[in-house]
């Protein structure tokens, strides 16, 4: 069961290949804005009929209207009421009628639909979490840890203890028991899988025995050579899905890109149309893997899928977070030595500053080499899919 939140649906696509490349027929359930990926992977596309429908490509199909959020407090309360909980029970309903029409023997599920695990459950079919973030429950941290690495897990846990009575009341109605915490319904699945390296997740040493790191669905290259010489490029690769503070931002980045002595690509569609800075080009939609070998900076948002593939292609960056997991990833590639972290309002000269110092300062080259390196060992080949098979045996 997929949710189009943006950068997970293509490292869940890679996985649904890896799986169906090992024989296994997948059937895909999730909006209709995911179908055409879908299909092109080689899955069966089911679209939800009970759900309500989500298109995060524009503004009036964006069920979750994530940019009205003024803080990440408020960010996490409308992911948990317009995604997680408010329509568990349609979700649920939605994945036992897929599961009976295909036959399906194992429900994999992401960990923003726990109405999908209590379909599983109550099928009693075998349940597997897909966690496109670092692991968000505290996993034997101390509070000191988890305010030093960021808000995403205290928020995730104050948010999801916060609808367990609405976790419980669809759990009621398929004659379920009521839980504890709404936490046990992650506790219930038979397998984990955070969908990164353990090097980008501080906590990744203590997570249960039940949770597997089985990285991000492609073969970091283990770092590279020195660029020296060639030309300085800085890639802007900024969020996919709609916020009001992302105008302002490129607005801000165009400024100082004209004070910065590099090339500039923004990626995604997101500099409105006029003219450009000599040094600046932007163009659509593609791939970032195919841009990241030529760059010096990545400029992110701090999203899960962009972070860690800078860290897989040694990339220093600067880091602008906006919700959720960004601000510990921001922290993560500070505590890493390989990145900077600055306010998503931050200035023309202030972003120039930081710019600049990546462009110039070697020890952060220096570092992000040596953290690709390390996620290049930590590569395990097919490692989802082969997890998934094991349940299935």
């Amino acid at each position: 069961m997929l949710w189009d939140g943006g950068g997970n649906v293509s490292t869940s696509l890679l996985f649904v290949r890896d799986l169906i490349a090992r024989g296994a027929t997948v059937t895909v359930l999730g909006n209709p804005s995911v179908k055409d990926r879908t299909e092109a992977a080689g899955a069966a596309f089911r679209e939800f009929r009970r759900s309500p429908v989500h298109d995060p490509r524009t503004p009036e199909g964006d069920l979750l209207k994530i940019g009205e959020a003024t803080s990440p407090a408020e960010a996490a309360r409308l992911i948990r009421d317009r995604v997680m909980y408010g329509p568990a029970a349609e979700m649920c309903q939605d994945v036992i009628e897929a599961a009976g029409d295909t036959g399906a023997r194992i429900v994999v599920a992401d960990y923003v639909l726990p109405g999908a695990l209590v379909a599983a459950e109550r099928l009693g079919l075998p349940q597997v979490v897909f966690m496109n973030a670092i692991y968000p429950m505290a996993a034997g941290a101390s509070p000191h840890e988890l305010v030093r690495n960021g808000p995403f897990v205290p928020l995730f846990e104050r948010m999801v203890k916060d609808a367990l009575p609405a976790l419980n009341e669809v759990r009621a109605r398929w004659g379920l028991a009521p839980l504890s915490a709404a936490t046990d319904q992650y506790d219930r699945a038979d397998r984990c899988m955070v969908a990164t390296f353990p090097t980008a997740d501080p906590a990744a040493d203590r997570v249960p025995e039940r949770v597997r790191y089985v990285g991000a669905g492609f073969a970091p290259p283990g770092g590279r050579p020195d660029d020296r010489g060639g030309p300085r490029r800085v890639l802007v690769s900024l969020s996919t899905t709609l916020h009001s503070a992302q105008p302002r931002l490129v607005r801000s980045l165009l400024e100082a890109a004209e004070g910065v002595d590099a090339e500039f690509h923004f990626l995604g569609g997101v500099v409105p149309d006029g003219r450009l800075p000599g040094n600046v080009r932007a163009s659509g939609y593609r791939p970032i893997e195919e841009l990241l070998p030529d760059s010096s900076v990545l400029v992110t948002l701090g999203g899960h899928g962009t972070f860690v593939r800078g860290l897989a292609f040694g990339v220093p960056m600067l880091v602008a977070p906006f919700e959720q997991d960004a601000f510990n990833n921001a922290r993560r590639a500070v505590q890493l030595g390989v990145g900077r972290q600055i306010r998503l309002d931050a200035t023309a000269p202030a972003l120039r500053k930081e710019l600049e110092l990546l462009l110039t300062d070697g020890t952060y080259r220096s570092a992000a080499n040596d953290v690709a390196r390390r996620l290049h060992r930590e590569h395990r080949p097919e490692a989802a899919a082969r997890l998934i098979a094991e349940l299935l045996d």
